[in-house]
């Protein structure tokens, strides 16, 4: 299985999230999405990998990754809710996207069947959106207000490194270990993101296995200009299960 030259792998888990924003043209105080517009902290979700090792050495690889964390809410809020330049209150309907896309070169100082672990660099986008619909006060009146929807959105593209490990108990049950990091400043980007990912595939037959994993990562985004600036700071931890198809 190490030696594999291209596999596919649908990947659904329970996540765990905590997620607090703070979006406008002028970033206030972060809010948390949870507590106080009643975003679920677990979800359902899903995702996908691609790999392809295009080396004859089995040294060199591409892999593709995407992930999907959107999530909707409505609440009924005490108090404002201080965001979009705006006070929302009462009953506030909202959506928060969050997704992933990376592409990531691997290579593998080792690979001898049993054994793989090399340094992986690539590219990562992070999507992330945040729309509030709602009541806001006219002239600071709560009596007197009106229907507002707000949204602000951006597409981050983030560098990051890591490294890997995989390892063949047997030549059907492979852990993999990776993980990857980056704390950089581009333009009016400015990230620091930590991401972990740990499983344990069984290969039934030659061409499919099934497997369970955790995730976790750690996300600090912040964009700092231009009209529309959000800061989004996440921490997400998952229990996965995948099903991978290896030609």
């Amino acid at each position: 299985v190490l030696g594999d030259k291209f596999s596919i792998r649908l990947i659904g888990g329970l996540v765990d999230l905590n997620s607090d924003v703070a979006a406008g043209s002028r970033l206030g105080a972060l809010i948390d999405l949870e507590d106080i517009l009643g975003f679920d902290e677990q979800i359902a979700t899903f995702g996908f990998e691609g790999f392809w090792r295009f080396s004859k050495n089995r040294k060199h690889a591409l892999r593709f990754r995407y992930g999907n964390f959107d999530r909707d809410a409505y609440a009924a809020v005490e108090g404002t809710v201080p965001i979009l330049d705006v006070d929302f209150f009462g009953e506030i309907s909202s959506s928060f996207t969050n997704q992933v896309t990376a592409v990531e070169y691997q290579y593998s100082f080792i690979n001898h069947h049993k054994t793989e672990a090399g340094i992986s660099a690539g590219f990562a986008i992070y999507n992330y959106g945040l729309e509030l619909a709602g009541q806001i006060a006219i002239d600071d009146d709560p009596d007197q207000s009106r229907f507002r929807r707000d949204n602000v959105g951006v597409i981050a593209p983030v560098p990051a490194v890591g490294f890997y490990i995989n390892q063949a108990f047997r030549r059907n049950l492979i852990l993999e270990i990776r993980t990857s990091f980056i704390d950089l400043e581009i333009g009016e980007h400015n990230g620091r993101i930590f991401t972990s990912w740990g499983s344990v595939t069984w290969y039934f037959a030659r061409h499919w296995g099934v497997g369970l994993g955790l995730t976790g990562s750690d996300v600090v985004y912040e964009k700092i200009g231009g009209k529309e600036k959000i800061k989004v700071e996440l921490r997400q931890s998952a229990l996965n299960v995948n099903v991978t198809a290896v030609f």
